[in-house]
């Protein structure tokens, strides 16, 4: 019996999406949802932005995570960086897991 050595990444995406209940997390404020991609699910760019701006504060990481415009909507609906702190906190401490360091984390 051979084993497999070969994975669709889309399949591989969406066996970790199935797992983890989706692939993405959402909060709402000011009666509108808001979604970011869930931990596992960031793309790289915003990982690189997460190391590189921990002097800068978590603006800069939750908005790249976010996207600006769905910061900016999630902003003047009453949401702060640190509610999205919050979100990744309660998502980690659900899973029992450690999403790694970051400045949201």
């Amino acid at each position: 019996m051979s084993k497999k050595t070969t994975y669709s990444l889309d399949e591989l995406r969406q066996r970790a999406a199935d797992r983890k209940g989706g692939d993405k997390l959402t909060i709402t404020a000011g009666g509108k949802p808001f979604s970011i991609p869930m931990p596992g699910f960031w793309p790289d760019e915003v990982k690189r932005k997460a190391l590189s701006s921990r002097s800068e504060g978590d603006e800069p990481f939750i908005r790249a995570l976010m996207g600006s415009d769905a910061f900016d909507r999630f902003v003047a609906a009453g949401g702060r960086t640190d509610d999205i702190n919050l979100l990744l906190q309660e998502y980690k401490e659900a899973q029992g897991a450690d999403l790694g360091e970051s400045s949201a984390s």
